[in-house]
């Protein structure tokens, strides 16, 4: 598997591409997770999307095959900006579109701000621009250090998913998963989240950006979405019914056709 080196971090990352050569793209699709996530959970929105792009996916730091954050510098959104342009050159890739999940999404808003036209288009889940609207982050440690990464696991898969979705396969792959991730660096991630405001910024994006946002996040209430679309030069909203924070997993495939479409009408022009 490819591995970047940036500031010190090595970063895992798999580039999947499946598109028949007359298409030739020119343009890359990168998928980013979030918390306690890894490039896998994009595995069902591979059929919809891989026959047109090629695909990148990463293991943030401390996640999936990824070393955990050991930077004496705090984490912030420049590093993660940095980590996207040291792939894209590694990968000789000249344009974006960007696709994140929960604090994935914000990373991708973030990028899509400073890096102007080499980001096409932008699709995000479960995401927030406002980390001070977030709720039910604060007792991570806690729980962490007192109980474990197990029991922070099982909390979160409540707060992901709805009772009986999605198959207990797929719950038993995520909860190894949380399991296997990285505290501190989930920790340092969430002090990032939680501490940041994109709201000056997000006006600042020039591509076309689909939110896609569950009617029932424990994380994020819908007037969060709201506002950041009213925000974005150019954003659309789609409201996921009946649905937790992890429709990137739970709902991939609608998901997935929704980006789809919104990339067929040309927003990666």
């Amino acid at each position: 598997m490819p591995e970047v080196v940036i500031e010190g971090q090595t970063v895992a990352y798999d580039r999947i591409d499946l598109a028949p050569p007359w298409r030739q793209p020119t343009t890359a699709i990168m998928f980013l997770h979030g918390v306690g996530a890894d490039r896998d959970i994009w595995s069902d929105w591979l059929p919809h999307l891989a026959d047109r792009y090629s695909v990148l996916r990463l293991d943030m730091p401390g996640h999936g095959q990824s070393a955990p954050w050991n930077s004496a510098k705090a984490l912030n959104f420049d590093f993660y900006v940095s980590l996207i342009r040291g792939v894209m050159a590694r990968e000789r890739i000249d344009s974006l579109i960007l696709i994140g999940e929960s604090m994935g999404g914000t990373i991708a808003l973030y990028a899509a701000s400073e890096m102007g036209d080499s980001v096409k288009a932008v699709a995000t889940c479960s995401t927030a621009h406002r980390g001070g609207t977030l709720r039910n982050i604060r007792p991570w440690r806690e729980i962490m250090e007192q109980e474990g990464m197990a029991a922070w696991s099982k909390e979160m898969l409540e707060k992901r998913f709805m009772p009986g979705v999605p198959a207990p396969e797929v719950l038993a792959w995520f909860h190894g998963v949380q399991c296997q991730s990285d505290g501190e660096t989930i920790l340092a991630m969430a002090d990032v989240l939680v501490g940041s405001d994109l709201s000056e910024r997000v006006g600042r994006i020039t591509a076309p950006v689909l939110l896609m946002q569950p009617d029932s996040s424990p994380f994020i209430p819908l007037e969060v979405p709201t506002e950041l679309k009213d925000l974005l030069p150019d954003g659309r909203l789609k409201v996921i019914a009946a649905a937790r924070h992890g429709i990137a997993c739970s709902h991939a495939r609608e998901c997935a056709l929704e980006v789809r479409a919104f990339l067929d009408e040309g927003a990666d022009a």
